[in-house]
């Protein structure tokens, strides 16, 4: 049976109580991955009442800046401050973090050439060659940060650049935000029945584990909610952290 790992990205928004009352009631644990102006805007509340249920928070910087625009300092900047967030939220929650986790916005991991929409393109190359990144890598691995997808059999994670990096990678893009009203219709999948029939085409079905984005927007909630029950009726199945 095709399992995989849920990820999503941009929380909180106004809809992560209905997403963790969504995935609650499924039984799937999620990573979060958080952003500081969000949390800023919304409170931890909703954050805090994740940790209590069981899921899990990542890091996804303050600002959602593409690091690549970014020096060092101020891209260290940009995790530090949200790090500081996640210690809090953990904090209020009286529960130990469990790990650190960070995902680079765009999946820009500081280079400036943005892997989220050919990130199939790089399965054979060292995607850590660059001075720029191998600086932030060997921050974030300082820091403790790890990629928490241990049973994920993909390609892309025989790669070892990819399986060793500090940030957390994907196997898989739901392209959910493809739906939001500014991207609508602009690209390849114009409808929620075109995401699904990806998903019904694509290589997860070959493999374990499998690494998923997912976003945590105003837009996105109605989406989420389809794409996940579609693979449940299709028999994936998800994990659970370590």
């Amino acid at each position: 049976m095709t399992s995989c790992y849920l990820t999503i990205d941009d929380s909180p928004s106004p809809y992560t109580d209905a997403m963790i009352d969504f995935l609650d009631e499924r039984k799937i644990q999620a990573l979060l991955f958080v952003r500081g102006d969000m949390i800023e805007q919304y409170g931890m509340d909703s954050l805090i009442r994740a940790v209590k249920h069981g899921h899990i928070i990542g890091n996804h910087s303050y600002s959602h800046p593409r690091f690549g625009d970014l020096s060092y300092d101020e891209s260290i900047a940009e995790i530090e401050k949200t790090d500081a967030f996640i210690n809090d939220v953990y904090a209020y929650a009286n529960m130990k973090r469990t790990g650190y986790y960070f995902r680079f916005p765009y999946l820009d991991r500081g280079d400036g050439n943005p892997a989220e929409r050919h990130f199939d393109n790089v399965v054979d190359a060292n995607i850590n060659d660059d001075p720029r990144i191998i600086k932030i890598q060997n921050y974030l691995h300082d820091k403790g940060y790890v990629q928490p997808f241990d049973q994920c059999t993909h390609p892309y994670y025989q790669n070892a650049s990819i399986k060793n990096a500090a940030d957390c990678l994907m196997t898989y893009s739901s392209f959910d935000w493809m739906m939001t009203d500014r991207h609508k219709g602009k690209w390849d999948y114009k409808t929620i029945d075109d995401l699904k029939t990806k998903i019904d085409y694509s290589d997860m079905k070959d493999h374990k584990g499998n690494v998923l984005i997912f976003h945590d927007q105003d837009e996105t909630f109605e989406t989420f909610k389809s794409l996940i029950d579609h693979m449940i009726v299709k028999g994936y199945t998800f994990l659970s952290f370590r």
